[in-house]
């Protein structure tokens, strides 16, 4: 397994927007940041796909309401939260989830989904929330389960229904310049670094 997230506010004012528009899958969002935290997330994945996986064919179809490639079986999962976009890959069936840690009422939350947990602390609430979403993703019973903070304000799980059998690692993907043309970084890589 393999994590690659990007840091979606130096992302979006270092590259031409016209150039991730291509990478668009068709959704349509009312909201101008969902739609381009979703196209963060497109790009990521098959940026990374291509690039690092050698996946040629980066067409994404949903089997099963699952998002995967339409001609590769490298499984990936996607989740972003407030400034984060992350992507998993692994061999196997994968979930992801990531969240910023708000501040909120998490026992009342923790006693809503039968967690009784006496004081839950921010950590013990989003360790809980967020391996409850990435188990929706993985849409199976988790076999695996790997769970970590990204600084000091995000934390982030995933979840295999096999063996987590690849090799652990989180990277950050980089900018080396800015107004950086996506359909060409896709293809011939020189201003992203993962």
């Amino acid at each position: 397994m393999e994590i690659y997230y990007l840091k979606k506010e130096e992302f979006l004012n270092s590259v031409n927007i016209e150039s991730l528009e291509k990478f668009t899958d068709g959704r349509e969002y009312k909201c101008r940041e969902k739609y381009l935290e979703h196209l963060c997330g497109l790009f990521l994945v098959k940026f990374i796909a291509k690039n690092i996986y050698n996946v040629e064919d980066t067409e994404i179809v949903l089997k099963n309401h699952k998002p995967v490639f339409a001609n590769h079986k490298l499984n990936f999962s996607i989740s972003h939260s407030k400034n984060i976009v992350m992507a998993a890959f692994n061999n196997k069936n994968i979930g992801l989830d990531v969240e910023y840690m708000y501040p909120r009422d998490y026992k009342r939350i923790m006693e809503r989904y039968n967690r009784n947990i006496k004081n839950p602390t921010r950590h013990d609430f989003y360790r809980f929330w967020t391996l409850h979403e990435a188990e929706i993703k993985l849409n199976s019973e988790p076999k695996s389960i790997y769970c970590a903070f990204l600084n000091e304000d995000y934390v982030y799980t995933c979840v295999s229904d096999s063996v987590i059998v690849t090799k652990y690692g989180i990277k950050e993907l980089t900018l080396k310049s800015k107004n950086i043309n996506l359909e060409e970084e896709y293809e011939n890589p020189q201003n992203l670094k993962a």
